[in-house]
């Protein structure tokens, strides 16, 4: 009985050891990846490493802002592959028009979520007379009744909502990744780290150097497969101090005017920063756009937007920028690709068919019976060209874990040896 006292108290502080440091052993892809701080995660060269650029959206998504969204994604804005540049759209409900939301899908950009209401869980922000802290209650209404306004309004299929970003990123402990798992999403955005630790996207199975993120809490608890796509503190030329995101005039120059050429290279410098091979290492650059900040002065903000966009899709410096969503981003993480693999690279192919971001939403039926929003969706399902899917997507995620990092293989022979020590035990020395 000793014996088998001991094997057990081994199988434990084996598994136990397993989980507590992240290494190429216990992590694999397409599952697992440990954190990559300024470095490279693949087996590749860095100077054949695609650099991606994640246009990320929050905000007031509305015809208000429609001009600025046909002049983003004009239909010149072209990747290397020749297929239109797509980008990532978190989706909260105030303001929100779904009939736009469902073109947006229609055209392969992402829609992914935040909270239902987009308040503050952490701080009075917006100065509510009844404002509290959110229980764990409060995040799961948040997060599951917004899911639900996607799929029912915008009649997009729950499938397809893979991402998420908690609302200001205020991030409360561990609560919303608790959400997350149950409701199966892939990845998370909301970690903010120093403008010099340029970390790649990475899985949360293991703990994690929580002090170089800036709005981190020490980590509890392991969160399998779930993957965070991390942002990064943006910083200014000779800067004291650095930005929170694109909008956080706080490292800009406070002796002149923020004009477009002024955001422009803020956005250029902090761009060469992630994708030097010697800095950022083409480490994914992401950026948040504040829909509201975008649209109080477009002439500006918009125009250095474009214009960034536009220098990194026509210069023939730059062949290796792909500016696309973090559901493509994050299928290449899983199965990496050299450069110059990418234009046949099955998550970044594209249909010859668009659709106008038409501000006329009455062709949109609100109050279709639920037998026709069924239907809507199982089409979104079949169809390759009308979703930003296609069949290989629909792996079993529960499946999957199964095979991460050996566990099976590990579970399997430690129940043989368990098995051979019991019967070893029984034959030679338990007492009759």
């Amino acid at each position: 009985m000793l014996l088998l006292q001991l094997l057990g108290f081994l199988t434990f502080s084996f598994i136990s050891c397993q989980n507590q440091t992240c290494t190429k052993d216990n992590c694999l892809l397409p599952s697992c990846q440990c954190p990559t701080n300024n470095g490279n995660p693949t087996s590749f060269d860095v100077i054949d490493l695609p650099q991606f650029v994640l246009l990320t959206f929050v905000g007031n998504l509305n015809t208000n802002i429609l001009d600025s969204i046909r002049s983003i994604f004009h239909s010149s804005h072209q990747n290397p592959n020749k297929c239109p540049i797509s980008s990532t759209f978190f989706i909260h409900d105030i303001h929100t028009e779904y009939c736009l939301v469902q073109r947006l899908f229609d055209n392969h950009h992402e829609i992914a979520m935040t909270t239902l209401s987009n308040k503050c869980p952490l701080t009075n922000c917006y100065n509510e007379n009844y404002w509290r802290r959110w229980t764990s209650k409060d995040w799961q209404h948040e997060i599951k009744d917004q899911r639900i306004n996607i799929v029912n309004k915008a009649q997009i299929h729950s499938s397809h909502i893979k991402g998420f970003r908690v609302p200001h990123l205020q991030i409360d402990q561990n609560q919303h990744f608790e959400y997350l798992q149950k409701f199966h999403f892939h990845y998370d955005s909301s970690m903010l780290f120093k403008s010099n630790n340029f970390i790649w996207p990475f899985t949360l199975d293991y703990p994690f150097d929580h002090k170089k993120c800036v709005n981190c809490h020490e980590w509890t608890k392991p969160f399998e497969a779930l993957w965070q796509f991390p942002l990064h503190e943006w910083t200014y030329p000779k800067a004291n101090t650095s930005c929170r995101i694109l909008s956080d005039p706080s490292c800009l120059p406070t002796d002149q005017p923020h004009t477009a050429d002024i955001y422009y290279n803020f956005l250029i410098y902090n761009f060469e920063r992630h994708s030097s091979l010697a800095i950022g290492r083409r480490s994914p650059f992401v950026i948040q756009l504040d829909l509201s900040w975008l649209a109080q002065n477009k002439k500006i903000r918009l125009q250095a937007l474009v214009r960034f966009i536009e220098h990194l899709l026509t210069s023939p410096d730059h062949r290796y920028v792909y500016f696309v969503s973090m559901e493509k981003a994050l299928e290449w993480l899983k199965y990496p690709r050299p450069l110059n693999e990418l234009k046949d690279f099955w998550p970044f192919t594209c249909s010859d068919k668009t659709y106008e971001y038409d501000a006329d939403c009455s062709n949109i039926d609100t109050d279709s019976t639920e037998q026709e929003k069924q239907n809507m969706n199982a089409q979104h399902l079949k169809s390759n060209n009308g979703t930003n899917t296609t069949g290989t997507e629909y792996i079993d995620r529960q499946a999957e874990k199964l095979f991460r990092s050996s566990i099976a293989f590990h579970a399997l022979w430690i129940s043989i040896v368990l098995i051979l020590c019991v019967l070893i035990y029984d034959k030679y020395f338990a007492t009759k």
